[in-house]
C-alpha cells in the first residue's frame, strides 16, 4: 500500500483499493489478517471513521471476513473476485473504447490484432527487462546492506 492519497478522490475508497491492491498483488492472501484499522489509521493518517468505511466495504462486498476479537481477514475468494471485476473494468475501460475506436477508423480485426499482437510482444520484453532490474536492484542495494551490517559489527 502506498500512503500518498490523491486529495481528489474519497480517502476511504482509495484505502479500500490499496487493500485490494494487496490482496491482487499476493502481498495479502486468503485467510490472511489484513491490518488492523488503527495500523491502518497510523500508516494512512486518517480518521478512524474514514478507515472503518473502507474496512466495511470490502466486508460487504465479501472481500474480508470477520473474525470475532481478531479482526478482518482476506477472504478465501477474494482474490477471484478482484480478479473478475478489474477484467470486467478493463473490457468496460480499455477494450469496448478501442473496438469503437478502431470501427469509426475502419480498421479491421485482423489489422487490429496483429497491432495487438505486435504490442502485446513489446510489453513482455520490457516486463522481462524491468524484472531483470529489479532482481539486480534488489542483489545490489543487498550487498550494500550486507555491507553497512559487516562495517558495523567490526
Amino acid at each position: 500500500m502506498l500512503p500518498a492519497l490523491d486529495t481528489t478522490r474519497p480517502i476511504f475508497l482509495q484505502i479500500k483499493e490499496a487493500i485490494e491492491g494487496d490482496i491482487l498483488g499476493g502481498l495479502l492472501t486468503p485467510d490472511e489478517q489484513i491490518p488492523s484499522n488503527s495500523q491502518l489509521v497510523s500508516f494512512f493518517g486518517v480518521n478512524p471513521v474514514t478507515v472503518h468505511r473502507g474496512v466495511s466495504l470490502l466486508f460487504e462486498e465479501g472481500i474480508v471476513y470477520k473474525k470475532r476479537g481478531l479482526g478482518m481477514f482476506v477472504s478465501p475468494k477474494a482474490p477471484a473476485l478482484l480478479r473478475k471485476r478489474e477484467r470486467d473494468n478493463f473490457e468496460r475501460d480499455f477494450v469496448v473504447p478501442l473496438a469503437r475506436q478502431a470501427t469509426l477508423l475502419g480498421i479491421d480485426r485482423d489489422t487490429l490484432h496483429t497491432c495487438i499482437d505486435k504490442r502485446w510482444a513489446e510489453a513482455e520484453r520490457n516486463a522481462g527487462r524491468n524484472a531483470e532490474q529489479n532482481v539486480e536492484q534488489n542483489a545490489k542495494q543487498d550487498a550494500e546492506q550486507i555491507k553497512k551490517e559487516k562495517n558495523g559489527h567490526d
